[in-house]
């Protein structure tokens, strides 16, 4: 008994990871900046210069692996959130945006 019925292939599905893992990069970015102030806040010296490391870590991933994925096409809007926020939250950029702007 033969069938002549074609068979069922699943739909390829795109790639999305690399722009998501940008985004959660780039909102992990705000959370450590925000642990970090939080803590020299308690005068937690350490526990804040790790959580800075991390904020900085974090952007550059998101800036980086945000640039790879709008260049790829693989989730272009969540890539762009993740260059976004890594760009705007990163604390060195804060640091040298807010010392600037308390110059003008």
């Amino acid at each position: 008994m033969t069938s002549a019925e074609p068979v069922a292939t699943p739909a390829s599905r795109s790639v999305r990871w690399p722009g998501r893992a940008a985004l959660a990069f780039g909102i992990l970015t705000p959370i450590a900046v925000v642990a970090g102030v939080v803590a020299v806040t308690y005068d937690a010296f350490l526990p804040a210069t790790i959580a800075a490391w991390t904020g900085i870590g974090a952007s550059a991933l998101a800036v980086l692996g945000g640039i790879a994925a709008a260049i790829g096409n693989w989730d272009r809007g969540a890539a762009i959130g993740g260059i976004a926020l890594g760009l705007f939250t990163n604390p060195l950029v804060l640091t040298y945006g807010l010392d600037a702007a308390g110059n003008i």
